[in-house]
């Protein structure tokens, strides 16, 4: 992490995933920031479950995973009044998928598996630490 004092502590995150290795490696990484706090979940379902339930600064969300995609995940959240703004970085394996995909559907990001580590930890960070996205988000 380049700036660990930008980021407010205890953030939580979020990360959405089918396969339980991806889940182990977004562990591994985010275990040595001492600003974040993840919770994981399985399929879609389970994170809109989740993100009713304990809403998260951030979601780090799959796209292709059977039954509800991430596509449709970060739909519903952003159809629900009920939610706060949260931001969502999409994750793939497929580089067939854009960012402009991604951003068209209600997402604030993307980044392609494999993950290069540096560029995942900026990305979050962006994400975290600028309210911007969120003020424009509640003034819209």
């Amino acid at each position: 992490m380049k700036n660990p004092d930008k980021i407010p502590e205890n953030r939580k995150i979020l990360a959405v995933d089918d396969t339980p290795d991806n889940l182990f490696l977004l562990e591994a990484i985010l275990s040595d920031e001492p600003n974040y706090h993840l919770s994981c979940a399985e399929n879609g379902q389970l994170a809109i479950e989740a993100v009713k339930q304990s809403p998260p600064d951030l979601i780090l969300l799959d796209v292709m995973m059977p039954g509800m995609n991430g596509y449709e995940v970060t739909r519903q959240i952003r159809q629900d009044p009920n939610l706060p703004y949260i931001p969502i970085l999409l994750v793939t394996a497929h580089e067939q998928i854009s960012e402009r995909q991604g951003l068209e559907l209600g997402a604030d990001g993307l980044v392609h598996k494999p993950f290069d580590i540096d560029l995942l930890l900026e990305r979050i960070e962006d994400l975290l630490g600028c309210d911007c996205v969120t003020a424009s988000y509640a003034n819209a």
